[in-house]
């Protein structure tokens, strides 16, 4: 049966050293006629258009000072640019031709401009790392107050958790710097899954301190927390959607 929709939304989590795990959905759903529109953190929209197959390739640059030249610059390779994310990823295709070798469909010339596009990963990964680390001190400054340490361990949890993921994902990038294959240190769902229970945790810690002690920290936090795990639910449960 012909397929009659014409767009199609996903929701889908990609880290940023899961980028060619990216590349390969995008590929994939290419494959069956569905053509990316806009590619973004937490969903991705399509258009169907069976009459051609692209190959995606995705490159990481915060600090694009001249986005026209950037653009003419992967032009001149064949390359299309479909969108750029806020937080500096920028999505490329070019028509496939299955003549050709896959060799023709990578985006870096040379081994050096890959590196260097890691390292530009890495090097955001660290700052993250770091704010979280300095957050610790305030997680257990919190554990200190009557009014609210129970949500400053899950807080702290959440932290941990975080900071863990973070260190793996680093571990991950130098092996890709080093040229070794990629791997996904965890499953992204599972750890998803952990930081909603740990947001539900928080948020009823929240809700009992308010109601005990009316606490105006705890209210703001549940306020935070709402936000935080009605997003993460709505992904959960739509990423499992075709």
């Amino acid at each position: 049966m012909k397929n009659t929709r014409k767009t199609k939304r996903t929701f889908k989590c990609f880290s940023a050293w899961d980028y060619e795990f990216e590349e390969q959905e995008f590929n994939r759903m290419s494959e069956q006629g569905w053509q990316l529109v806009r590619g973004g953190s937490f969903s991705q929209k399509y258009e169907y258009d069976d009459s051609v197959i692209y190959r995606y390739r995705l490159d990481y640059n915060n600090d694009v000072g001249d986005m026209a030249r950037y653009d003419e610059t992967f032009r001149d390779a064949g390359w299309e640019r479909v969108n750029s994310t806020a937080n500096g990823w920028h999505i490329f295709r070019k028509a496939y031709d299955k003549s050709l070798a896959e060799e023709e469909y990578e985006i870096y010339t040379d081994e050096q401009s890959r590196v260097e596009m890691l390292k530009r990963c890495r090097n955001i990964c660290f700052i993250c790392l770091g704010m979280l680390l300095i957050n610790i001190g305030n997680c257990v400054r919190i554990l200190d107050t009557s009014d609210a340490a129970y949500i400053g361990v899950v807080t702290l949890l959440a932290c941990g958790m975080t900071i863990g993921m973070l260190i793996a994902g680093i571990l991950s990038i130098n092996r890709m710097i080093k040229g070794r294959k990629n791997t996904r240190p965890y499953p992204m769902k599972a750890f998803l899954t952990l930081i909603f229970l740990l947001l539900a945790a928080a948020f009823a810690a929240a809700v009992f301190v308010l109601i005990q002690e009316g606490s105006y920290f705890a209210l703001g936090l549940m306020v935070g927390l709402i936000f935080g795990a009605v997003i993460l639910a709505v992904r959960i449960v739509l990423a499992r959607r075709k």
